[in-house]
């Protein structure tokens, strides 16, 4: 039985409760003061204790589907992600920019030496004159931006988004993002590139899909207008859609394609990493199309693949044929696509929606997103 199927949860929950009538059932036989009693009951309770967070643990595994099955659990899905090509066939205009509340330097201060060996990561906190939101990002600044030979060069930038609720500091610390980066750079397979990693969670607890919400958060508006704006006037990077490029995983990968689909004028490229492509509503989003049907199509990805004219971008797919629920959106969304959009696929034999799945799609993602980009 597979690890998030209905039979083997339905096994573990019956096993629980086989276990907490066995305990009732044998209780009086082993109620003396006894070693052997005392470590009898002592062994029926633990029994009922571990089967019973078993059921529990693989119940809520198999609602969020942290890990598909047992050779992801176990780490024996590790084989090498690859990219199928489907190739089927301006300048933006930022609202004007508005002093950074912070920047920081994460770790240590570093010379100019280390600079212009091993790069920086700043925390960079700020407000955005369009929309009026806070947002903050790791920014991390390849060494070539310290090196002289680069004085006068734009670098592209890639936006990466975390999940919901998401904290971009995961994807430092667990997903190892910028050794995944480091390691592009020295096979030469990604070039110098300014990464922002943001959480798409700008007021929280509410989960806005990256939404302009109707009388609400304009969060679609912040990521396509004020962090170009606001990292434009504060760092040296690439000013057209050539040289940006917006990529995320879960709701991240959702929100990375539709501000790309929606904003092709700031974004040539984009990935969605097991991200979906159909709108939804929860009780984590509240009501976030002011009740418009219209609002809520121009938000719905596949809707726009059927009504509306395609974006001239590339869009890197990926997910993962067993253990990865949104499957079905992503081959419907390949199955759709129109020129002049042009998508490629990254297609996992299993794997969880996990950073440990995302980790096996990054090398690959990384070097396509830099293909995708030009430096200014």
């Amino acid at each position: 039985m597979g690890l998030t199927s209905g039979s083997f949860i339905v096994t573990l929950f019956l096993a629980a409760i086989a276990a907490a009538a066995l305990t009732v059932r044998l209780w009086p036989r082993y109620a003396g003061r006894g070693t052997r009693q005392v470590l009898s009951r002592i062994g029926l309770l633990a029994l009922t204790q571990v089967v019973a967070l078993l059921a529990m643990l693989t119940y809520v595994n198999g609602y969020f589907d942290f890990y598909s099955g047992w050779d992801d659990l176990f780490g024996t899905n590790a084989g090498a992600a690859a990219i199928k090509s489907g190739r089927l066939g301006g300048t933006a205009r930022p609202a004007p920019p508005v002093s950074p509340l912070t920047i920081a330097t994460l770790g240590p201060r570093k010379d100019q030496q280390t600079l212009t060996r091993d790069g920086l990561i700043e925390k960079f906190r700020f407000q955005g004159q369009s929309t009026g939101l806070t947002g903050e990002a790791f920014v991390m600044l390849p060494p070539e931006y310290f090196q002289p030979a680069y004085a006068t060069r734009k670098f592209p930038v890639s936006l990466v988004l975390t999940g919901y609720p998401g904290n971009p500091y995961s994807l430092i610390r667990v997903m190892h993002f910028p050794a995944l980066v480091r390691q592009g750079e020295l096979a030469g397979k990604v070039q110098p590139t300014v990464y922002l990693l943001m959480r798409p969670t700008l007021v929280p607890p509410r989960d806005t899909e990256c939404t302009d919400v109707p009388g609400g958060p304009q969060v679609e508006s912040f990521f396509s207008i004020d962090v170009p704006a606001q990292v434009g006037a504060h760092y040296r990077v690439a000013t057209t859609r050539a040289g940006w490029g917006i990529m995320g995983d879960s709701t991240g990968g959702y929100c990375a394609a539709k501000v790309a689909m929606r904003h092709s004028d700031r974004f040539a490229a984009a990935v969605s990493l097991s991200g979906y492509f159909r709108s939804l509503q929860d009780l984590t989003t509240g009501d976030l199309y002011g009740g418009s049907r219209s609002v809520r199509d121009e938000n719905d990805l596949l809707w726009r693949q059927t009504h509306l004219p395609a974006p001239p971008i590339a869009l890197l797919v990926t997910s993962c044929r067993i253990g990865e629920k949104t499957f079905p959106q992503a081959q419907r969304f390949l199955g759709q696509v129109r020129a002049p959009m042009q998508v490629d696929s990254l297609i996992l034999d299993s794997g969880g929606h996990n950073f440990r799945t995302f980790r096996r799609m990054m090398p690959a993602s990384l070097e396509w997103m830099s293909a995708h980009l030009k430096a200014g």
